[in-house]
């Protein structure tokens, strides 16, 4: 499809999202045929980028952490399982109670708050799991490596349909 401006990729990637059905990539705009096939590359890698189970349109550009994650997802399965892994022993339903709350809160730019409203919870429970994942998984919700593997990893984890680890059986997420 020929876009004269970005303004024009917004408008499409918009009508796009109004009339999914299924995972939408969509690739930076190019000027020159010869980069169609660069373009189809990566508007894939912008498909897989999304969630799994969605309707979900990512923009290659718009979305460095769900492209980044999904370019090489043999790789990002093992990141997920070695940071996010150690929550596999909660059963099922806790973690993704605690994936969820992960994801709020980083959709809400780490408002512990804002996350809260959004999950209809307590912001204290919010807080509380967030040490919870913290605690199991080693990783610092206040150290920028800590935050960065563990949004890596949860975007792996949200594009593949069924991650190994939510099969787990042991404590509960509040506890």
């Amino acid at each position: 499809m020929y876009l004269r401006t970005p303004r024009d990729l917004n408008d499409l990637a918009e009508v796009l999202r109004q009339h999914a059905t299924q995972r939408v990539g969509v690739s930076p705009s190019y000027d020159d045929l010869c980069r169609t096939g660069e373009a189809l590359r990566f508007a894939k890698v912008a498909m897989r980028g999304g969630d799994a189970d969605s309707s979900a349109v990512t923009v290659f550009d718009d979305s460095p952490v769900a492209v980044a994650s999904a370019g090489a997802p043999d790789v990002m399965a093992r990141v997920a399982t070695n940071v996010i892994g150690p929550i596999e022993a909660l059963p099922a339903g806790d973690c993704e109670l605690l994936l969820d709350t992960l994801d709020a809160w980083f959709d809400c730019g780490g408002s512990a708050d804002e996350a809260a409203k959004r999950l209809y919870v307590h912001p204290n429970t919010v807080r509380l799991r967030l040490r919870r994942i913290a605690e199991r998984t080693g990783r610092s919700l206040t150290d920028p490596r800590g935050i960065t593997e563990l949004s890596l990893a949860l975007r792996a984890v949200r594009q593949t349909p069924k991650p190994p680890f939510l099969t787990g059986t042991a404590d509960t997420a509040d506890d």
